[in-house]
This record gives C-alpha cells, sequence and structure tokens, in this order.
C-alpha cells in the first residue's frame, strides 16, 4: 500500500518542535503499512496538520475527516491536533506521541458508506504494532 504523511506546521515553534518527528513517523508509516493488502485500498494520504502560534487548526479536540476515491482506490485523511495539545507533548517522545494522534485520527473520523467497507482495523493495528 502506498502511504504519505505531509505535516502542517500552525507556526515556527511547531515547526521546530515536530518537523523532525513528523519524518521519522512518516518512515514508520511506510515501513508498517507497505506490506499490508487491504482490498479497496490502494493509497493512504495523510496530512498532520499541528496546531501552533499563527494557525490553531482545531479548537478543543482532536479532529480527523476522511475522503474515500473510490475508483482510485485512496483514502485521504486529514488529522487536526490544537495547539494546546501540542504544547503539552514532550519532545523526547514526539514521534510516539504523533503516532498516537494519527490512530486516535482514524479511530474516531467519520467514514463514508463506501468507506466504512474497507477492512480499516487492519490497518490500526499495524499502527499499533509499529515501534
Amino acid at each position: 500500500m502506498e502511504v504519505t504523511l505531509a505535516g502542517r506546521m500552525g507556526g515556527p515553534e511547531t515547526g521546530t518542535r515536530c518537523l523532525v518527528a513528523v519524518a521519522q513517523t512518516r518512515s514508520d508509516l511506510k515501513s508498517a503499512l507497505a506490506p499490508l493488502s487491504v482490498t479497496g485500498l490502494d493509497a493512504l494520504h495523510i496530512d498532520l496538520a499541528l496546531g501552533g502560534s499563527i494557525s490553531d487548526y482545531s479548537p478543543a479536540e482532536i479532529q480527523a475527516t476522511a475522503r474515500y476515491l473510490a475508483r482510485k482506490h485512496t483514502l485521504n485523511v486529514l488529522v487536526c491536533v490544537p495547539r494546546a495539545a501540542v504544547d503539552a507533548a514532550a519532545e523526547a517522545g514526539m514521534p510516539e506521541t504523533i503516532l498516537g494522534w494519527l490512530l486516535h485520527g482514524l479511530d474516531t473520523m467519520a467514514l463514508s458508506a463506501p468507506a466504512r467497507k474497507l477492512d480499516l482495523e487492519t490497518v490500526r493495528n499495524a499502527l499499533r504494532a509499529a515501534p
């Protein structure tokens, strides 16, 4: 499965604290999900928006939205993390924290009827088992 993870930083301080961890998490995601085969899903594209001093992408809690493109077998996911959660996260454990935010988003996102037919539990379990 093709996997991408893009990070949007809500301020310069967010980039300083989180950019390296986002890159590391991207590598971990690719390692965990590349060997998976999920019927109807060839690509998983995740945008992670981390709130900061300029843009706070989510006012109070982590929010996630998904859009499934059935013809392309692609699931696009946007996970928005509020500035307060980013500020409260410890830098030392940032990759694990980011993975936790992504899992929370995948667990709570609303799915269309066609997307609900996908075996996303396999994806979630692979991420939970990721280093």
